[in-house]
């Protein structure tokens, strides 16, 4: 809902959204046995691909100029492996994917000043029921 919102407000009729079905059972299988793993680690990892492989697979089927993650503004996740991994889908879907460090040059603290400015909400964990849970 932010997003689409924050779409409204700031941007062109040139960006759209794209809705796109969440699948929890994908996701537990591709986790079970890691539930317990810190933040970072081996679930975030497999987390990633899956969310790479989905976007690659898009921007692919939409000929999209390029794909990437949000994630990097984060300072829990790491965004070599990120970056690592959207090289692999890349190469995997014919694709280009934006290699991206959002959070340097005070992209993260650029991004907490904007949320001010839009009101956005925040949430203080990426969105895994696991790290909800911490």
């Amino acid at each position: 809902k932010e997003l689409k919102r924050l779409i409204e407000q700031m941007c062109d009729n040139d960006v759209k959204y794209m809705d796109s079905n969440y699948n929890p059972d994908l996701f537990f299988s591709e986790v079970k046995g890691l539930e317990n793993e810190p933040e970072g680690k081996k679930r975030c990892e497999k987390c990633f691909r899956l969310r790479l492989q989905k976007s690659a697979e898009v921007a692919k089927e939409h000929n999209f100029d390029y794909f990437t993650t949000t994630l990097s503004i984060s300072p829990l996740k790491d965004a070599q492996l990120l970056n690592a991994i959207g090289k692999e889908m890349a190469e995997k879907y014919k694709t280009a994917y934006l290699f991206s460090d959002f959070k340097k040059n005070e992209g993260y603290k650029r991004s907490i000043e904007l949320s001010k400015e839009y009101d956005l909400y925040r949430q203080d964990y990426c969105g895994c029921i696991f790290s909800k849970n911490k």
